[in-house]
């Protein structure tokens, strides 16, 4: 009996296999393709491309980061049901609880929340508003000023973030959390 369940459990752990991973041709990463393996079926995410970074966002995601030349970025979401995968070129931050995305959109000047896989944005913040005054905002990657300290909290929340062009009463960030950005 003890056997039959081990066996049962092995199948069910093979049945649920899911991963992707980087294979490089040399050490300096300068070609590697991207793989997304899932129940023993490997499939080329991406071919040929430098020095990709991926981790495991979940379960169900795989986050791949690649560059394609300053400040251009490509963000992948690998998903174990390949109907899901979402990519996004403004990427700012993920939530990997809610996989409530959150980018920029350079064409109408804004930051939105949108659930991964899905194309229903909610906007969170006009970058014209005099609040983003003082940050460095480009017309081209608006999400750059945003990208290295933006997070979500362990409630689902947003903690938007990027440094003032010059310090603000003794305040070298601009600071503001947007609560269940993605209204789950």
């Amino acid at each position: 009996l003890s056997v039959g369940l081990g066996l049962s459990n092995l199948s069910f752990a093979q049945a649920n296999d899911f991963k992707v991973y980087k294979q490089c041709s040399d050490e300096t990463e300068w070609s590697c393709d991207v793989i997304r393996k899932v129940n023993g079926q490997k499939d080329i995410y991406f071919e040929g491309i430098k020095s990709p970074n991926v981790e495991q966002l979940n379960a169900n995601y795989y986050h791949v980061a690649a560059s394609c030349g300053s400040p251009c970025q490509v963000h992948a979401f690998v998903a174990r049901d390949q109907k899901h995968h979402d990519t996004t070129a403004s990427f700012i931050t993920v939530d990997s609880k809610t996989q409530c995305l959150i980018e920029s959109d350079d064409k109408k000047n804004r930051i939105t929340a949108r659930q991964l896989s899905s194309h229903k944005k909610i906007e969170l913040a006009k970058l014209n508003q005099k609040l983003f005054n003082d940050l460095w905002i480009p017309d081209y990657g608006q999400y750059i000023p945003f990208q290295n300290h933006s997070h979500f909290d362990g409630h689902g929340n947003l903690v938007l973030i990027a440094d003032y062009i010059e310090p603000i009463q003794g305040k070298s960030q601009f600071k503001q959390t947007y609560l269940n950005p993605c209204k789950l």
